[in-house]
């Protein structure tokens, strides 16, 4: 008798990070619900892959609750949710951006992942499993200098810094009953998204994360390799991570892959 089949919500799936994540899932297997906006980049993807299109703005509450319900009732319950949507904001200093806009980032990157966890985890807690995925970024964590002040939009950096924390949050609380939560960062990837930011570094391979990077190690995740490191942050790229799950006593006992202040 064959296992059934994995069903995993990937959110921002129309194009960038998202898209390959959810064409890497359904080539290994899931059965994708691939979320975003752009119902014609959806229906192409779903052309491509097989994935289930469902048009979504993850801000919207409601519309979050019935995709969950559509994506349950078409392929059966969410065993991954990748919380991938994300936007970056415009660049410029926090007092001359526009409210709106820079409010709008904090919105779709930290709000989003909230809004659309809460739709699944009640049913991956009623089953006793379930993993989650939020892709946050070391924009989190690197030191903003004069050379980025101003450069990568302040919301970003706080939505991101915001994420990881409220994965740890969401691991805690959801441990006990099965579920596990990942905060990853993906690196440096070409995407719309970073085309300005980085436009001087377009052209230098070298300098560019691969999104398929991000991809391996979300079904890597998602095989339960990890889990003894739910609430941990985990890089795409530079961290050896399918050797992990071999150090989870050394990164446990030291407090390793989180987010922490260094006293003085």
């Amino acid at each position: 008798m064959s296992a059934p089949t994995r069903v995993a919500l990937v959110t921002g799936a129309s194009q960038g990070i998202g898209r390959v994540v959810a064409s890497h899932l359904a080539a290994s297997g899931f059965a994708v619900a691939a979320a975003a906006r752009s119902v014609e980049q959806l229906r192409e993807l779903q052309g491509q892959t097989g994935a289930l299109p469902v048009p979504l703005d993850v801000i919207d509450p409601a519309a979050v609750g019935e995709a969950v319900s559509r994506v349950e009732a078409d392929l059966g319950p969410i065993d991954l949710l990748v919380n991938n949507a994300g936007i970056s904001g415009r660049s410029g200093t926090s007092w001359e951006v526009d409210d709106a806009e820079w409010w709008r980032v904090i919105e779709v990157n930290l709000r989003g992942p909230f809004l659309c966890s809460r739709a699944v985890v009640p049913g991956m807690v009623a089953r006793g499993a379930g993993r989650i995925v939020n892709v946050s970024s070391n924009a989190a964590f690197f030191r903003v200098d004069d050379d980025f002040a101003g450069v990568i939009s302040s919301a970003y950096m706080a939505s991101k810094a915001a994420l990881v924390r409220f994965t740890e949050a969401l691991a805690a609380e959801a441990r006990p009953s099965g579920v596990q939560a990942f905060a990853i960062s993906p690196g440096t990837v070409k995407t719309d998204m970073t085309a300005t930011t980085f436009a001087d570094q377009w052209d230098d391979d070298d300098f560019w994360s691969r999104p398929e990077s991000t991809a391996e190690l979300i079904e890597f995740i998602a095989s339960g390799a990890l889990d003894r490191l739910s609430g941990r942050y985990i890089h795409a790229t530079g961290d050896d991570w399918r050797a992990l799950g071999t150090r989870d006593e050394e990164i446990l006992e030291q407090d390793l892959l989180a987010l922490r202040l260094r006293s003085a």
